[in-house]
C-alpha cells in the first residue's frame, strides 16, 4: 500500500507541476496585461477583468491538452465545468483584490500578484476535482 501511495503521490505532483508550468505561462501573458492596464489608468478590477477574460479560453486550452493530457476534443460538458471552476476561482480572486483596496493598496502589482495566486490555487483544486478527474486524465507513464 506504501507502494502505490509513493507513486499516486508522484502522479499528482507531476500533475501539479504541469499546472503550475501550464499557468506561468498563461499568467505572465494575463498579469503583464493586467500591470499594463494598471499602468494606463484602467483600475484594479478593470484591468483584473481585462486580464484574466483573455486567458480564459488559453487557460482551458493549454490545462485541456497539456496538463490534464485530455485524448477527446474539448467538449461543452468540460468547457462549462471549467467556465464554473474558473468563474469561483477569478471571485476568489476578486476577493484578494477587494481586501487589497480595503487595507489601502489599491493599484498594488503585489495585490494583483496575490490575487493571481490566490486565483490558481483554486483553479487547480476545482479542475482536479471536478472538471478533469483523475479517471479522466492520462497518466504520465501512458505520454
Amino acid at each position: 500500500m506504501n507502494r502505490l501511495h509513493g507513486a499516486a503521490l508522484r502522479s499528482e505532483l507531476l500533475l501539479a507541476l504541469r499546472f503550475g508550468l501550464v499557468g506561468l505561462g498563461n499568467t505572465a501573458i494575463g498579469y503583464g496585461l493586467i500591470l499594463a492596464w494598471l499602468l494606463a489608468g484602467v483600475g484594479d478590477y478593470g484591468a483584473n477583468v481585462l486580464g484574466f477574460a483573455l486567458g480564459f479560453p488559453i487557460s482551458y486550452a493549454l490545462h485541456h491538452s497539456l496538463t490534464y493530457r485530455r485524448r477527446e476534443p474539448m467538449s461543452r460538458r468540460a468547457l462549462r465545468a471549467y467556465a464554473l471552476a474558473f468563474a469561483m476561482s477569478y471571485a476568489v480572486n476578486l476577493g484578494v483584490v477587494a481586501a487589497g483596496r480595503a487595507l489601502g493598496h489599491a493599484g498594488s502589482p503585489l495585490v494583483q500578484g496575490l490575487a493571481v495566486l490566490a486565483y490558481a490555487v483554486c483553479l487547480f483544486v476545482l479542475t482536479r476535482c471536478l472538471v478533469f478527474r483523475s479517471s479522466q486524465a492520462r497518466r504520465p507513464a501512458e505520454s
